[in-house]
């Protein structure tokens, strides 16, 4: 009697246990074909450095259900195929680039990662459970603005578990990618090592870098030196040097200064005024809109050199002595 009585007693515990397990949430992971990852923009001079950390985005897998229970669970990812530069598809410029599934860490080549979950290699946001992938930029060169694109296509693979014991062991059946099998023993289910990771599915991700106009540029300074008379007073040349990103055209101008009057620019000390301007080639005033243009498409890499004459007006009452100062704003419009 003892023993029927015991089997009795496993068959009533046994009942509502196997009522549960059947009763788990599908705990399953969603992909999409596609993803894009824009990594914003840069100047063409700020490209030239390379970024370690130049942006992230999405992957095309989302697994929200495995928040904070990475461990044992099993998502896997193949690489098929990798672009190693972005690409301007207008002047067949490049910039190098890697991808990764951690910030800075080992770039992403072609093959198969592993484990990422077991391996603590996955970075998922909060609140959607979004995979994410990390770009690395190499430095620029001499490179033109416009949209630079590179692709990966990758394969992701998965087996995920709602409850999962610390020896991977899932009650109630696990949710997985194609081609992962599972044995299952009274709802208690291991996977088949041997069909993992599967044939997985095919994400396109589309990576994206603006690369925007910019120019640097230095001048000389004008120092007419010193004189008794403003009519004692030489001419002073010098030169602007702008560089622009490449296969840009631009204008230069100059600001009227401080304390312009009477379509003159002018010096000042203290209250005191001496009357001068600046002339560009051609003996042509240059201002803010007597500019020079710059037609040809820069080269990005040589500065272009502009030459331009300063002259105090003679044709005025030398004023008390002092030293006499003025700014100027060069302006460049591209």
């Amino acid at each position: 009697m003892p023993p029927r009585h015991l089997a009795v007693l496993f068959m009533r515990l046994a009942a509502p246990l196997l009522l549960a397990l059947a009763m788990q949430p599908v705990m399953a992971c969603t992909i999409t074909s596609t993803a894009n990852i824009s990594l914003g923009s840069k100047t063409s001079f700020d490209a030239r450095a390379a970024a370690s950390n130049a942006g992230s985005g999405g992957s095309g897998i989302a697994c929200p259900a495995i928040l904070g229970l990475l461990s044992n669970q099993y998502i896997f990812l193949t690489v098929d195929s990798l672009s190693s530069v972005l690409t301007n598809a207008v002047t067949g410029d490049t910039i190098a680039f890697t991808m990764a599934t951690t910030p800075g860490g080992s770039p992403l080549a072609v093959g198969t990662s592993g484990n990422l979950a077991a391996g603590g290699l996955l970075n998922l946001a909060p609140s959607t459970g979004d995979i994410a992938l990390f770009a690395s930029l190499g430095a620029a060169g001499n490179v033109a603005a416009g949209t630079y694109t590179g692709t990966l296509v990758l394969r992701w693979h998965y087996a995920t578990c709602a409850n999962i014991s610390a020896v991977g062991i899932c009650i109630g059946g696990w949710t997985r990618s194609t081609g992962i099998n599972e044995s299952c023993l009274l709802g208690l289910c291991t996977l088949n090592q041997g069909t993992l990771p599967g044939a997985g599915v095919a994400v396109t991700v589309t990576v994206t870098l603006t690369i925007t106009k910019d120019c640097r540029f230095s001048a000389d300074n004008v120092d007419f030196g010193s004189a008794p008379f403003v009519q004692s007073f030489n001419p002073v040349v010098g030169n602007l040097r702008i560089t622009c990103t490449k296969g840009t055209t631009y204008s230069v101008g100059l600001s009227a200064g401080g304390a312009p009057s009477g379509g003159r620019r002018r010096m000042s000390s203290g209250l005191n005024r001496l009357e001068y301007d600046v002339y560009r080639p051609g003996n042509t005033l240059w201002t803010s809109t007597q500019r020079v243009d710059q037609a040809t498409p820069a080269s990005g890499s040589a500065a272009e050199v502009f030459p331009y004459e300063a002259r105090i007006y003679t044709d005025q009452a030398t004023p008390p002595p002092g030293t006499y100062t003025d700014s100027l704003i060069i302006d460049v419009v591209f």
